[in-house]
């Protein structure tokens, strides 16, 4: 089984969603908008990570145009959840909660850019 950029995007994609549902429980807002809303996109997309890579190893392939909603959508929500994040503590105190904070929405950034370059990736079937 060859390991593809495809499979290393998606590999990084979990890394950076499990680190980011750790900050989450350091870094709570108290905002129900804010604290749901990065809940779902971490820990959904944890799942929905988990199961890719689970039929990826079984050679249980994922229908294209699911896998591409799939990114497109986690590209939406860790943006979102993001850049919330980071209005949320970018004018608190500084200190460690701050720092948490702010490193959980830029890393949802990231994520959501990986997202969205493996909806790319998917759709032009370089993998």
């Amino acid at each position: 089984m060859a390991i593809s950029r495809l499979s290393i995007i998606k590999f990084l994609e979990l890394t950076i969603a499990l680190v980011c549902i750790g900050l989450h429980h350091k870094t709570q807002t108290g905002d129900w908008n804010v604290d749901t809303l990065s809940a779902i996109a971490f820990g959904g997309f944890i799942i929905i990570l988990v199961g890719g890579f689970a039929a990826y190893l079984i050679s249980a392939p994922i229908n294209k145009k699911i896998d591409i909603f799939y990114s497109l959508v986690g590209c939406a929500i860790f943006v979102a959840a993001g850049a919330l994040n980071i209005k949320h503590y970018e004018n608190l105190w500084k200190g460690e909660t701050r720092d948490y904070g702010l490193s959980k929405g830029s890393l949802a950034v990231i994520n959501g850019v990986f997202f969205l370059l493996d909806a790319l990736i998917t759709w032009r079937g370089d993998f």
